[in-house]
């Protein structure tokens, strides 16, 4: 290109850098941006390009030396590269300030929320409930006028919840709580779905029937979907009696319907065969309450 009096822009630059990386020259890489013929204009560009090819590599550390350069010279990450490094900061289990600091480098709307949806969830894997209620709260701030945005946000992450270990129940109620009191928001549906399908995931019958009156204080009509839920979430927590109550309830018109059924009856079959009720080991509510209550005042909300 040079013997032919091509001007090189800064896409071919891009395309070099990503090329030595696929290949494994991380050293040829890096001096792609020391070239002399790389326009100034677009270094920042090439250099965020760096910083996420060296992190996709397993480079972090290089990869923040890059970023502190590109800060010192008074400039910020480009949008995507800030996202991709605190994608690649999630996967390899980074400190927090860190990706709290990316999260801030970033301008454009809809990359941020991108990238602060992956620091919720991480913080809800990690426990962190303070980081995710101030991350809720800037969420609610740009947000505050579009409840159908706030609303799909808050069933991602309570989704991610319920398909995570068990022991992630605790920071989902958490959240839930945080919504109502800090957020003054009302949880979904959905949200209540993902919870009482954790609660039936951690065996914790306590904590399905608090989420099962949250339904009514919402104002959400039990369905389908609600009962069939309650039913595992009882099963699997050993009330046998209370389940019975409950498939009752349940419309069995429906052949999907009644193979979650019997998927659930063969799951927790130990229980539903003899009938018996095991004994559910006490667990906290809100606000440390306990919540063992009667089986017929569960099923006659």
């Amino acid at each position: 290109m040079n013997q032919r009096g091509i001007h090189a822009t800064k896409q071919v630059f891009m395309a070099l850098v990503n090329s030595y990386a696929a290949c494994g020259n991380l050293e040829k890489a890096k001096q792609v941006v020391l070239d002399p013929n790389t326009p100034n204009n677009s270094l920042i560009e090439i250099k965020s390009v760096l910083a996420v090819a060296l992190a996709s590599h397993g480079q972090l550390s290089e990869a923040f030396l890059v970023y502190e350069q590109i800060k010192k010279a008074g400039h910020n990450l480009e949008p995507k590269a800030a996202t991709c490094l605190i994608e690649e900061l999630i996967q390899h289990n980074g400190e927090l300030d860190k990706l709290l600091l990316l999260l801030k480098e970033v301008s454009d709307l809809d990359y941020w929320v991108d990238g602060c949806f992956k620091v919720i969830l991480y913080c809800a894997r990690n426990k962190n409930l303070s980081s995710a209620i101030l991350l809720f709260k800037q969420l609610k701030d740009k947000f505050e006028n579009d409840e159908m945005v706030m609303e799909a946000l808050f069933d991602a992450v309570f989704s991610a919840i319920a398909a995570s270990e068990s022991t992630h129940l605790q920071i989902g109620l958490d959240l839930l709580w945080a919504i109502k009191d800090e957020l003054d928001l009302m949880p979904s549906r959905q949200c209540l779905d993902f919870l009482l399908s954790a609660c039936a995931n951690a065996r914790d019958l306590n904590n399905a029937r608090l989420i099962w009156r949250e339904y009514e204080i919402a104002g959400f009509p039990y369905n389908v979907l609600s009962y069939l839920r309650m039913y595992q979430a009882l099963l699997a927590a050993g009330d046998g009696s209370s389940a019975s109550l409950i498939l009752k309830k349940i419309p069995r018109d429906d052949a999907e319907v009644c193979s979650v059924i019997i998927a659930c009856q063969e799951t927790y079959s130990a229980v539903d065969s003899v009938g018996e009720k095991k004994k559910p080991g006490k667990s906290k509510g809100r606000e440390g309450k306990d919540l063992n209550t009667s089986s017929s005042d569960m099923c006659s909300v």
